[in-house]
């Protein structure tokens, strides 16, 4: 089904006097009481609009305004810091810096990743955000049976205007069709803003429509190699067509991005403000499953080489010729 004919059919039921929820059932909304056809119609559900849906599929991101309460947010905002604060254990390159090479001392660090939070915190899973996030997720792509992929910590500390997360494609950094056997990559990529997030502290920014033709651009290590740093960057040349936009993001909203939408962000220039985001992502269940059949769960203390997917996307073909240098 496309976004447009999904569309239509939100339309003709909500005429109908119904709303579709998340388990499919639908509820009646034309008793003498007025109730939410779209947005939070219920405590683990979010109902999204046509011009949602719609938006999403032709620009690669959207925005949703306030979808956690202040009280939801505070709730998981106090699990996030544990993990700031190093209460939590996250052994090895999964407690990371995104915007530098691995082994810069923690003080010093930018953009503070942590992958994973729900493996290394079973008690974290299930959450309202979650929750929410699955219930937009299957939405988003009604006959795909989408399942959480993997789950991350991002904060960008305050007066850092380095704290830069690189130009890049979401593709770049997993392994493509060929490399898993499927012939699928349909994924929305969940951002919730546990801070008001704008262009001073380094909200997101992206390039609308970039992901309609469903190919990476030349993805380049931002340091010597990937065993130097994690991160990729491409580049976003202006003046070749590429249009950027910002994505700001209150505290509460969603931001939902696809898998070949070219973005990135900037640095944080607000001296007090951090800004701290709480990122999930969904894909078909059977992409997930192909993914873990190869040793590929997104954690980067994975054994599997992120390089060597042996999809034939140039930066991995690229990196396979350097080590092949190095073995001569």
């Amino acid at each position: 089904m496309t976004a447009h004919s999904l569309s239509l059919v939100i339309i003709a039921i909500t005429i109908a006097g119904l709303v579709v929820l998340c388990d499919g059932s639908a509820a009646s909304t034309s008793s003498s009481t007025p109730s939410k056809s779209y947005g939070r119609v219920s405590a683990d559900e979010y109902i999204l609009t046509p011009e949602q849906i719609e938006c999403f599929h032709r620009d690669g991101c959207t925005t949703l305004d306030v979808v956690l309460t202040e009280e939801e947010v505070a709730d998981i905002e106090h699990t996030f810091d544990r993990f700031l604060n190093r209460e939590i254990d996250i052994p090895g390159k999964d407690h990371c810096d995104m915007s530098q090479p691995f082994g810069v001392p923690f003080e010093q660090w930018r953009i503070v990743n942590i992958m994973l939070p729900t493996t290394y915190l079973p008690s974290f899973r299930g959450n309202i955000y979650e929750r929410l996030s699955a219930c937009i997720a299957r939405q988003l792509f009604p006959k795909l049976d989408m399942t959480k992929d993997y789950d991350q910590l991002l904060n960008k500390r305050p007066a850092k205007k380095d704290a830069v997360f690189a130009w890049h494609q979401d593709m770049g950094y997993w392994p493509g069709p060929k490399a898993l056997g499927v012939d699928e990559t349909s994924t929305c990529t969940f951002s919730l803003a546990v801070d008001d997030s704008a262009e001073e502290n380094g909200c997101l920014r992206y390039v609308p429509g970039s992901h309609k033709d469903k190919k990476l651009r030349p993805h380049v290590p931002l340091g010597k190699s990937r065993d130097d740093a994690h991160a990729l960057t491409i580049e976003v040349d202006e003046s070749k067509g590429d249009v950027v936009k910002l994505a700001p993001a209150r505290r509460g909203s969603v931001t939902i991005h696809d898998e070949f939408v070219v973005h990135g962000s900037s640095g944080n220039r607000a001296k007090d403000r951090q800004r701290r985001t709480y990122v999930i992502a969904y894909r078909p269940r059977k992409v997930v499953e192909a993914e873990r059949r190869i040793g590929f769960t997104h954690s980067h203390n994975d054994q599997v080489n992120w390089d060597t997917f042996g999809d034939g996307e140039s930066h991995r073909l690229q990196a396979e010729e350097d080590e092949r240098d190095k073995d001569q």
